[in-house]
């Protein structure tokens, strides 16, 4: 019977039983396992995401360079947040011996990768989108967060893409203590522009805490139905894009803390430079680190 080696991962954190975990399971070179069985096995790790890690080959500039494919317990993404940066930490710190530089090959396409020993720090690929300011109202999401109801309207709703096929309601409360009577529900929707119809979306609710020249600090939750994660990254570079073009400054970093509620903290750092013009994203760069907590071989059919 085949069988494939894994380890899993707390992302966004140093720390064991924080962040977000991450099941990783290798796919030896000459191994061919299909996208139905990828699923299968997704579905058995039942974790928000799980990356299925091809072996590592050399680029033609030198730089070493993994092909991954992330995947949820129903569906496939093109990219994601804390699978790309456990996934890079792994590689990077343990496959490659701590390499300083690395790619990693996803759906969305290449992610340029700096690491440091403990830090990835990731040019993603970004193709950030605000929808129509129509797309979802106060009145739905205070249907969707009865709990809100007594502090009044959000601040701010928007729907964002990061990349196509991710879709977040940023959601913007006016304290934490608003943020902590967010609660699981019903799923959300929204009417996403035509051409960005697709994907997953989540409710992703915010609160600006500290604000510095070219620096913010957020607190954040993010919500889908009955579940709650821990550390959303995807997320995270799509409510920066955001705050980044009101901000009108060519280079802002935020660091954002997600998952206190849930007692599991993470830790996601996001840089964002705009173009000249201010209003469009030039680069986006997500930062964080990960553990190894388990490892193991998973045996399939």
């Amino acid at each position: 019977m085949p069988s494939l080696p894994f380890v899993t991962l707390d992302v966004f954190t140093t720390e064991r039983f924080k962040g977000n975990p991450l099941g990783l399971i290798k796919v030896p070179a000459g191994q061919d396992v299909s996208s139905n069985t990828m699923q299968t096995i997704a579905r058995e790790f039942n974790l928000s995401e799980s990356v299925f890690l091809h072996e590592g080959k050399t680029g033609p500039d030198g730089v070493p360079e993994w092909r991954y494919r992330i995947f949820m317990t129903e569906r496939e993404l093109p990219f994601a947040g804390h699978p790309t940066i456990g996934t890079a930490v792994y590689a990077l710190g343990t496959l490659a011996g701590n390499a300083k530089r690395g790619r990693m090959l996803c759906n969305a396409g290449p992610v340029e990768v700096e690491f440091d020993g403990v830090k990835a720090r990731c040019a993603i690929p970004h193709n950030f989108h605000r929808h129509q300011s129509t797309a979802c109202s106060e009145t739905e999401v205070l249907e969707l967060q009865p709990s809100l109801k007594p502090s009044g309207p959000p601040v701010s709703v928007n729907v964002v893409s990061p990349v196509k096929g991710m879709n977040f309601i940023c959601v913007q409360l006016k304290t934490v203590e608003d943020l902590a009577k967010v609660d699981l529900g019903r799923k959300p929707s929204a009417r996403l522009d035509a051409g960005w119809n697709e994907g997953f979306i989540g409710s992703y609710f915010y609160v600006v805490t500290k604000t510095d020249e070219g620096s913010m600090e957020v607190q954040s939750r993010m919500i889908e139905g009955q579940l709650e994660d821990p550390a959303t990254g995807s997320a995270a570079c799509g409510l920066a894009c955001l705050l980044a073009i009101k901000c009108q400054r060519k280079s802002t970093s935020f660091q954002i803390t997600q998952g206190l509620e849930m007692g599991r903290r993470s830790d996601i750092g996001v840089d964002v430079t705009l173009s000249d013009s201010l209003t469009t994203v030039e680069k986006v760069e997500l930062s964080g680190s990960s553990v190894k907590v388990m490892e193991g071989s998973i045996e399939y059919d």
